[in-house]
């Protein structure tokens, strides 16, 4: 299956990056972020301070701004959707808590500003994230009950989850060592906002092994230990198999996704929840896109928060393996309790992100078992095919650990072997054999064709022959650099020095390239000869 990249409003991704960047204690100015990105200042100027007044009362205090208190009490209503209180921001759409009379359920609501409303590309993008999640029904969605307009705003309801991002698990977990409970994140959710009633089902996970919940269901062996007292899951600092598990549910849901065709493109800890149940919940599909959407957007645009885009989006490039390495870096945080690139500064963030820069999870937490780091290595590798080829191979691995297995990532083993697997060496063998062949044929052809009619001269045929040498090591240096040499003896700036492992390769190309101009020195053909002392000037200060 083929995934298409398409460019999604740029102001979400400088939305998402101005509010993580918040959240890591930086004192940011609109205006002065503005002035950071002046081709989208003015937008910036007249929107963030309002989605950031938002982000702050969600933080700070009441769970409902005054504005919007009044507004409730009045009897402000979306449809038939009374809102209750803000919960969140996603993407540039405000998420409220929100009560559904006909179905008498609380339900989270997701609405587009006024002023993004009035914008008819917006207003599509918008409806068009709810008709893409609405065609994902899985478990580990959360699912789109509803969607519409009202009021001059557009809108879709989503299923209520009592639970916390795992961007809260990370940062609680670094200021305090000790375990998080399900009934830790329940009163943490009732916190910040009016207790849930409502006839929402209950979840039943007691048969499902990839929940939190599963190990203390199966030790259980009395009605007592099921009591409502005891906690449904609990996360201690040592609980690898617990994020293993939270690794299962995501990369399940990925699974599914991706089988439909579609993306999320914006995996991160905070659009990621965990409930009472120990449900993992991927949620925040506004970046997520279809194969069919390029009529509604353009290219090669790279979007997501920051910090968790895989390397090759940054050249257009994404599929399944760029969610996949996303969810990757979500769990090694989640294993050493704080992000992997903690860089304020955007340019040298994306060059540690460009170059692969992650350090090994047991160097930062030496308890992280070894299985599980072989795990979160190959989710996370630069290179696409180093990685898990789709969610079902990394799910295969996941789950063997959280079984208490041992992990054998043969896939993994196999796609290192594919690597190391380098036909250079032969072909520069195979090529080296022809050169002394033809050398050989030169030397001796009155020998071995004493009877053959001469058509041309001794001299023009070594000459052709000579020719044809060169243009066969020329071929050779394109194998091993990937570049034509006639472009990079062209070339006015500096070229990068050569990796450890095509310097010896190189060493042979030259000794080539040597012992061609020895043979070429007998034609007397001057033109050769200077073309091929380039060569080897070139080549020399390459090596060195």
């Amino acid at each position: 299956m083929s995934y298409s990249e398409t460019q999604r409003d740029p102001l979400e991704l400088l939305f998402s990056e101005y509010i993580d960047r918040c959240r890591n204690g930086e004192q940011i100015d609109v205006a002065g972020f503005a002035a950071e990105n002046p081709d989208l200042a003015e937008e910036i100027l007249e929107l963030f301070p309002t989605l950031a007044a938002l982000e702050g009362f969600k933080k700070q205090g009441p769970p409902i701004s005054d504005v919007d208190q009044e507004q409730i009490q009045s009897g402000l209503q979306m449809g038939e959707y009374q809102l209750l209180r803000e919960i969140g921001v996603g993407g540039m759409g405000i998420v409220y808590e929100a009560f559904q009379q006909s179905m008498q359920r609380r339900v989270a609501l997701k609405v587009l500003p006024r002023e993004f409303s009035r914008q008819k590309d917006r207003r599509e993008r918008f409806m068009q994230e709810a008709r893409t999640v609405a065609r994902l029904s899985f478990r580990n969605i959360v699912p789109i009950i509803d969607f519409g307009e009202a009021d001059e705003r557009c809108f879709f309801a989503m299923r209520l989850i009592e639970g916390v991002g795992l961007d809260w698990v990370v940062l609680r977990r670094n200021q305090n060592s000790e375990p998080i409970t399900s009934h830790e994140v329940l009163e943490h959710f009732q916190q910040q906002g009016v207790p849930l009633t409502g006839d929402d089902q209950e979840t039943d996970v007691d048969d499902d092994e990839d929940s939190l919940a599963f190990e203390f269901d199966y030790a259980a062996h009395s009605a007592s230990q099921r009591a409502k007292q005891q906690p449904r899951w609990t996360l201690k600092p040592d609980s690898w198999k617990q994020i293993a598990r939270i690794g299962v549910q995501a990369a399940r849901a990925l699974e599914h996704a991706h089988n439909a065709g579609i993306l999320h493109r914006d995996i991160k800890p905070g659009n990621m929840l965990i409930d009472y149940e120990g449900i993992l919940w991927i949620t925040d599909f506004g970046l997520a896109k279809s194969e069919k959407e390029l009529s509604l957007t353009g290219t090669n645009d790279v979007v997501g928060t920051m910090r968790y885009i895989s390397p090759e989006r940054f050249h257009g490039q994404v599929d399944a393996r760029s969610d996949l390495y996303a969810l990757g870096l979500t769990l090694i945080e989640l294993c050493i309790n704080r992000p992997v690139f903690d860089q304020s500064n955007r340019s040298e963030l994306i060059r540690n992100i460009m170059e692969g820069i992650i350090p090994a999870p047991r160097s930062i937490n030496s308890k992280i078992p070894r299985g599980l780091e072989a795990i979160l290595i190959k989710a996370t590798a630069k290179q696409p095919t180093q990685r898990y080829q789709s969610a079902g191979e990394m799910i295969q691995d996941l789950r063997a650990f959280s079984r208490g297995l041992e992990v054998k990532p043969i896939s993994q083993f196999k796609t290192r072997k594919k690597k190391k697997r380098n036909w250079l060496p032969v072909f520069t063998m195979a090529l080296l054999l022809c050169c002394l062949l033809e050398a050989y044929l030169l030397a001796n052809y009155r020998v071995l064709f004493p009877g053959t009619p001469q058509v041309t001269t001794s001299v023009q045929m070594k000459a052709g022959a000579l020719g044809q040498r060169l243009e066969n090591l020329d071929r050779m240096y394109a194998q091993v650099t990937g570049r034509s040499i006639t472009t990079d003896l062209a070339r006015t700036s500096p070229l990068l020095p050569l990796p450890e492992n095509q310097r010896n390769l190189m060493q042979t190309l030259l000794n080539l390239y040597r012992q061609l101009r020895k043979d070429t020195e007998q034609t007397g053909s001057v033109f050769t000869i200077e073309e091929i002392d380039e060569r080897i000037q070139f080549i020399r200060n390459l090596l060195s």
